[in-house]
């Protein structure tokens, strides 16, 4: 009798054992299983295209007033942002009628401040799942080249024109976007077209690990705006990516852009 309760204990033992067994390996897959429907989502070397109905954050740009030009081809008023968040404000174009312009399909991005000269094409669309639902994500070029969203504006008229590239990874070519401050140029070709810019804005967003409500309020900055602008996105620090960069800039003619400083500034990058 005292055999067969011995016995009986023994089994039960290992009953115990086995059921723990399985209970772990039930919590380690439903761990990994979380973490495959989360990890697609969460990378952020892609950007969540956000919703139709959200807006683009309004800018009011730092650059300090230049001499305009006699036809007035500088569109905006300086207004110094004081502690407020950049979404509160707006750009107001001024009343000059929209120009008519013919299509310009930006195809190379100069940066005199961190001596960048890069081609620019077509950024590639893709679908991720996210909690039983679907969300298209923007993907920066896998080469050394800035992407451009067929959804963004062309340069020259109003409208958002916005371009994605990789900070460590393919190329690097926004390694150094970090290094730009306010008032440095940025210059769009298509063809023998020219496009310059002034830096107006220039954002560090927390993004990995973010919930998504807070990942869709950064990508606003890639919707179409009201008043004609250039938005930079990539990852940012060089070693880890968890944070969304953001460089906003605004129009300039080709002759207020002499007036502007034209220092290149490239840090070290990271080990």
């Amino acid at each position: 009798m005292f055999k067969i309760r011995v016995l009986l204990m023994t089994v039960g033992s290992l009953l115990l054992g086995v059921g723990i067994i399985i209970s772990l390996v039930a919590a380690v897959n439903s761990i990994l299983a979380t973490q495959q429907a989360v990890s697609p989502f969460d990378q952020t070397d892609g950007v969540i295209v956000p919703d139709k109905s959200a807006v683009v954050p309004y800018i009011a740009p730092t650059i300090p007033p230049l001499a305009s030009t006699d036809n007035g081809q500088d569109q905006y008023q300086p207004q110094q942002i004081k502690g407020q968040d950049p979404a509160t404000f707006r750009l107001a174009p001024t009343a000059t009628p929209i120009p008519i312009v013919p299509i310009a399909i930006p195809d190379r991005l100069v940066i005199p401040a961190i001596q960048l000269d890069a081609p620019i094409v077509p950024a590639t669309l893709r679908t991720i799942a996210y909690m039983g639902k679907d969300y298209p994500q923007w993907k920066a070029p896998n080469s050394f080249a800035a992407g451009w969203p067929s959804t963004s504006a062309v340069p020259g008229i109003i409208g958002n024109t916005v371009l994605f590239g990789h900070n460590n990874t393919d190329g690097e070519i926004f390694a150094h976007l970090v290094d730009l401050k306010v008032n440095d140029l940025i210059i769009l070709y298509s063809g023998n077209q020219k496009f310059i810019y002034a830096v107006a804005l220039k954002m560090i967003l927390p993004e990995r690990n973010q919930p998504v409500d807070i990942r869709l309020q950064n990508a606003r900055w890639i919707l179409p705006s009201e008043d004609e602008r250039l938005t930079l996105l990539t990852c940012w620090p060089y070693t880890s990516n968890t944070d969304r960069l953001v460089i906003v800039a605004v129009p300039v003619s080709a002759q207020n852009a002499e007036n502007y400083p034209l220092t290149p500034r490239i840090t070290p990058l990271a080990p």
